[in-house]
């Protein structure tokens, strides 16, 4: 049996190009504008401080990649930088850039 590793950054790097394909081209232009390179970021599962990658943001919300469920999620960014509401929505990459769209 295989033991869980942490999505390593080019694992991400191939993750994004390929979800991406699934987006249309207005999605795809509005990951373009609120990418960031991706960078760690400490979450709390059940008590236990972790680390997940924010790609994208806007202000102080972020969409990071949640390795443990394999999706990502959106969250507001806390004073520290830190995921402060975890998501459980495990969206493809397309299903996320829907909402932030939205906002």
């Amino acid at each position: 049996m295989d033991s869980w590793q942490p999505v390593t950054t080019a694992e991400l790097a191939a993750l994004l190009e390929a979800q991406l394909a699934d987006c249309s081209l207005e999605q795809k232009q509005l990951f373009e504008r609120i990418k960031v390179a991706p960078r760690l970021a400490p979450i709390d599962r059940s008590g236990n401080v972790e680390h997940v990658f924010v790609v994208a943001q806007v202000r102080d919300l972020a969409l990071y990649y949640e390795d443990v469920e394999e999706g990502f999620n959106i969250s507001p960014l806390g004073q520290g930088g830190e995921i402060a509401s975890p998501g459980s929505e495990q969206w493809e990459l397309r299903h996320a850039l829907l909402y932030f769209g939205a906002t």
